[in-house]
């Protein structure tokens, strides 16, 4: 029955839950065998969450122990929730491989002592359960993320096959069947390696750790706060996206689960408030690809650089904090600019209250996130403790809360987004496992080192652009996270061997696998924002890049200033961020055009150059660009020019 005004309550008239987990299937047209098995994936899944919690808390098993379990179960739920027959529930062949899987993980884990005393030379069950779990791992990856990277992975397979009958630099020694197989199949040098470990132990309790944090409401609370703070300031709506979608990004792992669950809210929100659709859904995709680079819970790779270099998870956090303060001012200071160029205004007091009303008396849900960067940052507990601790505050706050309590219906529930939201990081971590692997055993990555230098000519500035195109090229088809594990492999050790710190050679290619997702032509991203935007798909992708194009200066800058990533005296670190922000802001005038008038070619070339020279952390640059960069603006961006203030909204 329909409710009459005075009956409706504040919860009615504020936006839906956001929700980010990938939708549940619909269950309504499914066979009595398709709705058995996905009661069977909801064990599994509650059986995964489980063993997550207990080993990040309680126990931690053996290293190959701990692999073998978190990709035997990630895989068996894989095969059940995303069938080979998409929309139609699973199958029975689907249900006979994630019962392979079982077998393969259970007769592995039985034998995992026996299989490490033997040092390559195993059994032919052995050597064929290898096989299996390699061909898994492939059908697998396919079915989570499509095809790109199980090709490079099948090339990398026929590389190592058939690279000695090549010449030349690509040309290895003869490799026996049984001795590859087993290498990248059986040992934590292939699927088991590196990526697998960041996965079993960390990534998965951190994605586990954002799902209680949705279920418990701490992502609506984010819209609710930025809403009612930013939502009557010029471009309130957009300002709100910017802040919301960066809070909410650092929970879903993904871009486009980012923009599918926040953007449907926030892109119209946008539009009403006077922003061009193509600018709408722009805006909204940068927010959410920021996500992935922004502290403390950032995306799945940034788990993968602390195993990659051995290195604690909070010096990952000290060395993304600046250029995550510098990718979000770039866009605050466009949409704002944006906003004052179009004469746009913010939303009703009205419109507003209702947001405040709702986020009032809930700061409490920020206590887990509190107390986890507390533990990293001054306890320095492991991740996975921090997370497992995290975790059950969020699950004993989600019992006591009075609204959107959790039950054990919801409990149900959050285990099963869970578990959805790791199987790709988890096939993707064991794919990439297998390229790791061939290019292991047969040297490819020391040559490539070579091969790279080489291209350059000893140019480290080139050396950084070609690693830029390649790092966009790979990550407009593959996942943040699977790009990124093989640039680490393939690119990452060259720029260390050319000087360059190991973090920021890391950090380099990670960030320009994650700015893939708005880069054009395949900017995937910005390209989910205008499915919702109803904008041209290219166009915002080049509006996406436009409004991130000070954040691709960054990383450049943090490969020749250490300070950039935290690291150095703390004045120097301060000194360095303050003419950044600067610069950040010099280049948002030049590329939107406007300050407090519209400003020509000219002038805009100027503060791009202005902005560069103060992002460059030279003091003499610094001094230069300040200099050109205020001359600029007081001859052509009105700044001596009288402040407006807007009529419905705040000034700024």
């Amino acid at each position: 029955m329909e409710k009459t005004e005075l009956e409706k309550t504040e919860f009615d008239t504020a936006p839906a839950a956001i929700k980010f987990e990938e939708p549940e299937m619909e269950t309504g047209h499914l066979s009595k065998l398709s709705k058995a098995l996905l009661i069977y994936a909801a064990v599994l899944s509650v059986a995964f969450c489980a063993f997550h919690l207990y080993t990040a808390g309680i126990r931690e098993l053996t290293g190959m122990e701990q692999r073998l379990v978190n990709l035997t179960l990630g895989l068996a739920i894989l095969f059940v929730l995303k069938p080979i027959v998409r929309n139609q529930g699973p199958k029975t062949w689907d249900m006979a491989l994630s019962l392979l899987t079982l077998a393969t993980g259970a007769y592995l884990l039985i034998n995992v002592n026996d299989i490490a005393l033997r040092l390559g030379h195993n059994t032919g069950l052995e050597v064929l359960a290898a096989v299996v779990v390699t061909l898994l791992v492939l059908e697998a990856t396919r079915r989570a993320i499509g095809w790109p990277l199980p090709i490079v992975a099948i090339i990398a397979i026929i590389y190592g096959f058939f690279g000695d009958r090549l010449t030349g630099m690509f040309s290895h020694g003869p490799i026996t069947f049984n001795r590859f197989v087993a290498h990248v199949g059986l040992t934590t040098e292939g699927i088991f390696g590196t990526p697998m470990a960041a996965s079993a132990s960390i990534v998965c309790i951190f994605i586990i750790f954002a799902a209680f944090l949705n279920g418990t409401g701490v992502g609506q609370y984010f819209v609710d706060v930025v809403m009612g703070r930013f939502g009557r300031t010029r471009g309130g709506a957009a300002k709100a996206a910017v802040v919301g979608s960066a809070l909410m990004g650092m929970l879903t792992g993904s871009v486009i689960a980012n923009v599918m669950g926040t953007g449907t809210f926030t892109i119209p929100l946008m539009k009403e408030n006077g922003y061009r659709p193509t600018v709408a859904g722009a805006v909204e995709a940068v927010s959410s690809t920021g996500g992935m680079i922004m502290p403390p819970v950032m995306g799945a790779a940034a788990y993968i650089i602390c195993e990659m270099l051995s290195v604690p998870f909070v010096e990952v956090i000290r060395a993304a904090l600046i250029p995550a303060i510098l990718y979000y001012l770039a866009e605050f200071i466009f949409v704002d600019l944006e906003a004052l160029k179009f004469g746009l205004t913010g939303l009703s007091k009205k419109e507003t209250e209702v947001y405040k009303k709702n986020a009032k008396g809930k700061a409490y849900l920020l206590i887990p996130l509190i107390v986890l960067v507390l533990i990293l940052v001054f306890l320095d507990w492991l991740p996975q403790k921090s997370a497992f601790v995290a975790t059950v505050l969020v699950i004993i706050i989600g019992f006591l809360q009075r609204s959107n309590r959790l039950n054990w219906k919801k409990l149900l529930g959050v285990c099963k987004s869970s578990a959805r939201n790791c199987l790709e990081a988890i096939a993707c971590c064991a794919c990439a496992g297998i390229v790791v692997g061939v290019m292991g055993i047969t040297g490819l990555g020391i040559q490539l080192s070579s091969i790279l230098i080489q291209l350059a000519g000893g140019s480290l500035l080139l050396l950084l652009v070609l690693t830029m195109i390649v790092s966009l090229i790979l990550g407009m088809g593959l996942t943040t996270t699977a790009s990124y594990i093989i640039l680490a492999v393939l690119v990452a050790p060259t720029l260390v061997k050319m000087g360059v710190v190991p973090m920021a050679a890391h950090m380099f290619v990670f960030y320009f696998g994650v700015y893939a997702a708005i880069t054009p032509p395949v900017a995937m991203g910005a390209y989910a924002a205008a499915s919702i935007s109803g904008a041209n798909p290219f166009a915002t992708g080049f509006q996406a890049f436009r409004i991130a194009l000070p954040s691709f200066l960054v990383p450049f800058v943090f490969i020749y200033s250490p300070e950039m990533l935290g690291s150095g005296r703390l004045v120097d670190i301060l000194l360095v961020l303050a003419t950044a922000c600067i610069g950040v802001g010099f280049v948002g005038v030049s590329v939107v055009g406007y300050y407090r008038k519209s400003m020509a070619l000219l002038p805009r070339a100027l503060m791009l150059g202005a902005g560069l020279c103060m992002i460059d952390p030279n003091h003499i640059t610094d001094v230069i660009g300040l200099g050109v960069g205020l001359v600029t603006l007081a001859l052509f961006g009105g700044l001596l020019k009288k402040r407006r203030h807007s009529p419905e909204g705040d000034p700024a």
